[in-house]
């Protein structure tokens, strides 16, 4: 993709921000977010991006229309762990916000919508998950139930306006700027118990920043009406012991794990579609989880400066 005018609705992430980096070197890239963190504005401009400040519950009249293409990822957290109102009001609110947007810039020629593998009901184990499998609750209900509410939304006005759109249901991302398995590393350097559901051992399939670009671009492009709805993760299969295991011999410190039912419970989405409308992912599990400590915590990975 060259020369085009491209939206990120969010941006920080490590579903949108590697994404953004990559368009940004041959498109206008712009991020609409609130840029409440001191500093953040200026490190969105000297990646040659353009900061928009924008809450998304606000009117969108005073927002451009060129855009090319929308790459949608933010998720208001007042709408979803902090409720506005009781039922229905909290989904409602960030439902409308995505609504108002997609029909404001319904001249887009692609719009891209991040779901979450959190809208199915888990089978358990490392069983496949396929986009035709049944919604349910995998994590905190709010959050899945929204992602259920937006998927319907951005369905209909992508049919209502023929805007070519890709729905991503979104599994375990990390890098830099955060993610489950980022999550984890953080509480093992700490030396804080690593919560882990009681069923375990507890399957995923985590994706890494290389591959979270290029996918990302790939799927912004591969729109359909009606939408192409599409599981989004890595080609790997491993568990979160497995993998925190790794990390923490690549730091010369042993994991903690806490059995709670609160945790994630296993999910793997089945890879068949993505393979075939978006690509194969190219980082293996145990490079990514050596990128992320090398990226994070470079002065503890073992093998430097004597370590």
């Amino acid at each position: 993709m060259q020369g085009q005018k491209v939206l990120f609705v969010g941006g920080k992430g490590p579903v949108s921000a590697p994404a953004a980096r990559l368009l940004a070197k041959d498109n206008d890239v712009s991020i609409m977010a609130r840029f409440s963190e001191p500093g953040s504005r200026e490190r969105i401009e000297a990646l040659g991006m353009h900061p928009i400040v924008h809450d998304l519950f606000d009117s969108f009249d005073d927002l451009p229309t060129d855009f090319d293409y929308v790459y949608y990822t933010a998720l208001p957290m007042s709408a979803v762990y902090e409720p506005l109102g009781p039922w229905p009001h909290s989904y409602d609110a960030y439902a409308d916000a995505t609504g108002r947007l997609f029909s404001h810039l319904h001249g887009v020629k692609g719009f891209l919508f991040a779901s979450s593998i959190s809208v199915y009901e888990p089978p358990g184990g490392a069983t496949p998950v396929p986009e035709t499998h049944p919604f349910g609750i995998h994590t905190y209900a709010p959050y899945a139930f929204t992602k259920v509410a937006n998927e319907a939304v951005v369905s209909f006005l992508s049919r209502r306006f023929e805007v070519p759109t890709t729905i991503i249901r979104v599994g375990s991302v990390s890098g830099v700027e955060g993610g489950p398995m980022r999550e984890r590393l953080d509480l093992l350097v700490k030396g804080e118990p690593i919560p882990v559901h009681p069923e375990s051992p507890t399957f995923f399939r985590p994706m890494f920043e290389p591959d979270s670009a290029r996918l990302g671009v790939a799927a912004l492009q591969a729109g359909r009406v009606p939408p192409l709805v599409v599981n989004w993760c890595g080609d790997d299969i491993v568990t979160v012991e497995e993998y925190c295991t790794f990390m923490g011999e690549l730091i010369g410190k042993d994991p903690i794990f806490e059995y709670t039912p609160a945790a994630y419970r296993s999910l793997v989405p089945d890879t068949t579609l993505m393979h075939e409308t978006l690509g194969h992912c190219e980082v293996r599990w145990q490079d990514g989880c050596r990128m992320l400590v090398e990226q994070c915590y470079p002065e503890l990975l073992r093998g430097r400066e004597g370590k």
